[in-house]
């Protein structure tokens, strides 16, 4: 299941959910290069107990894996985690096709609400995305800070920020930002 291919110096640039054991390995290994070998993610944060029950998108230049996202899916909303890009890809907006594959997944699948959370750092790359603050400050403390964001999965009904609080409150196990400690790096 692929967008409609792209494409960056004449090689075709699609997205495709993780249906095989392949395919997922081809995801954990964008992950791995960005968060672990560029960002100094220890392992054990970077694959946890959610990578097998979550969906992964990969979007391939050609037949090489350059990006993926995690999705969960948390009763009336989505929450994509992991965004990653190979360095030398970033500059293509493959995090930005990424994202839309997973806003249309979402829709596909009811959902009304995208939630993430971010590093401070990223929240500008968000907001160029469609993205709104919960918070101004971010939650946690040194390396672990993260701003909460939202996103409305329909385009054409933008969300106020009096409704954006609402998603987070849906259930109770959600990660705090505090607690979470992902880094996330969002990579156009």
């Amino acid at each position: 299941m692929s967008n409609t291919p792209r494409s960056i110096n004449g090689e075709p640039l699609t997205t495709k959910l993780a249906m095989r054991m392949e395919d997922s390995l081809h995801a954990f290994a964008v992950r791995a290069a960005t968060f672990i070998g560029e960002l100094d993610v220890p392992y054990s944060e970077e694959f946890d107990g959610h990578d097998f029950s979550a969906t992964h998108i990969i979007a391939y230049l050609g037949s090489e894996p350059v990006g993926a996202v995690r999705v969960r899916w948390l009763q009336s909303f989505a929450m994509p985690e992991r965004l990653a890009v190979i360095q030398r890809f970033r500059g293509h907006n493959i995090g930005g096709l990424l994202l839309e594959r997973c806003r249309q997944l979402a829709e596909s699948r009811g959902c009304s609400t995208l939630y993430v959370q971010v590093r401070p750092a990223d929240v500008t790359y968000w907001e160029k995305q469609g993205w709104q603050r919960l918070a101004s400050e971010p939650a946690g403390a040194g390396a672990k800070q993260m701003i909460a964001m939202v996103r409305a999965v329909d385009p054409s009904k933008p969300m106020r920020g009096s409704d954006a609080p609402e998603a987070v409150t849906l259930r109770g196990d959600a990660p705090s930002p505090a607690a979470s400690g992902r880094r996330e790096r969002a990579s156009n």
